[in-house]
């Protein structure tokens, strides 16, 4: 399944997504303390990010990974519906979730960037391992031409 880039960067998607950055809680933000400019494996994340009809908290594109802080909210019937509709839809188009709680962002910084670090690099593993398309065939009278001795 392929999501059009001009349907997720509608306008009103756009400004929910900087509303969210303004209003992000103290978990949201330390882990993006820990993740921002490629300080995580040099991956490259983005914040409050429009991916269909949900923003995401921390993606990075290039892996398909999307880390999610969750809060009191998703404690919840309804929030843990909403997570799982959620995961499902976004394993449809090959990513990975990481959900992390909340306050274990506060309690144990190190072992939630352990775990993030751990996650990367298993998805940069697994890409390395997946077999690239095979190189195209040279087009016959392309390239250079072998040169014989007379």
């Amino acid at each position: 399944m392929s999501i059009k880039r001009s349907r997720e960067r509608q306008p009103d998607r756009i400004e929910f997504a900087r509303s969210q950055r303004k209003q992000a809680n103290e978990f949201s933000h330390d882990v993006w303390q820990m993740i921002r400019a490629g300080r995580m494996l040099s991956a490259k994340f983005k914040r409050e990010y429009p991916i269909g009809p949900y923003t995401l908290d921390f993606v990075c594109i290039e892996l398909k990974l999307n880390i999610e802080v969750d809060g009191q909210d998703h404690l919840t019937e309804e929030g843990k519906k909403h997570d799982a509709d959620r995961d499902a839809y976004l394993r449809s188009l090959g990513y990975s979730v990481l959900r992390i709680p909340g306050f274990r962002v506060t309690q144990d910084p190190i072992r939630v960037r352990n775990e993030i670090e751990s996650f990367v690099r298993q998805l940069r593993d697994r890409n390395k391992t997946s077999p690239s398309p095979p190189a195209p065939l040279p087009e016959a009278g392309r390239g250079e031409q072998e040169k014989k001795d007379d």
